[in-house]
């Protein structure tokens, strides 16, 4: 099973569908046909949301909590020119155990 439906499960197992629509920002209608797998449009930006709000990590580089999108965003992104900080904390994630691997889309592998 992909991690956002796993995700989506164990939220919804937590509280009920209604809460977890509510945290997503989608209508309750949604979450149930894309949580039952009847969804019939495409779920990419449900899928986002779900790991936005509930796929959280510590980042051993800035010792705080981040979302597993911002993670993979930073550590599978382009190198950052602008600032040497950005730099430092992008080559770390290069390095880093936890970082997760993003296909061609921009989805987590």
């Amino acid at each position: 099973m992909e991690l956002w439906k796993t995700l989506l499960n164990t939220a919804i197992e937590r509280s009920n569908i209604s809460a977890v629509a509510s945290e997503l920002g989608y209508s309750r209608t949604t979450i149930s046909l894309v949580h039952s797998g009847r969804y019939p449009g495409e779920t990419r930006h449900v899928e986002r949301r779900i790991y936005e709000v509930y796929s959280r990590v510590e980042c051993p580089f800035t010792g705080g909590e981040i979302s597993i999108m911002q993670c993979a965003e930073r550590a599978c992104g382009e190198a950052p020119t602008s600032s040497p900080m950005a730099l430092k904390h992008w080559m770390a994630c290069q390095r880093c155990s936890r970082r997760p691997e993003m296909d061609q889309e921009g989805k987590q592998a």
